[in-house]
């Protein structure tokens, strides 16, 4: 069982040690005050997501964020999705600006060897 990325033996371990420096009483008010905390920080995290993911959509791009803090095992789950989707356009780009660039440097060429062979034509 993991809670925000922590195992059961370690929640075990940090209630103990709450429990001798804080004791019971200010303990069950610590508690109190981090859940308080804890739901403010997943509504201001869901208000950005929403924010950002309706700007996104408003920019046309196809990615979706999670609406859920993430926790240390999400983080450590492979996010090749995420990444895919997020880097699909930049790499859309490149492939493009990569194709006009060729074709420049070929027409360059071409036109390089048409005054080449003018010029020797002259001579």
């Amino acid at each position: 069982m993991e809670l925000f990325g922590i195992g059961g033996t370690e929640l075990v371990a940090i209630f103990i040690i709450m429990l001798v420096v804080a004791g019971p009483k200010r303990m069950i008010q610590w508690a109190y005050v981090l859940g308080q905390y804890t739901a403010k920080a997943r509504a201001i995290w869901a208000e950005v997501m929403a924010n950002v993911q309706k700007e996104i959509d408003a920019a046309g791009m196809d990615v979706k964020l999670p609406k859920t803090m993430p926790t240390r095992a999400s983080l450590n789950k492979p996010m090749t999705n995420v990444w895919a989707n997020i880097t699909a356009p930049v790499k859309d780009a490149m492939d493009d600006v990569r194709t006009e660039v060729t074709q420049a440097q070929t027409e360059l060429r071409e036109t390089a060897n048409i005054i080449h062979d003018d010029e020797k034509v002259a001579s």
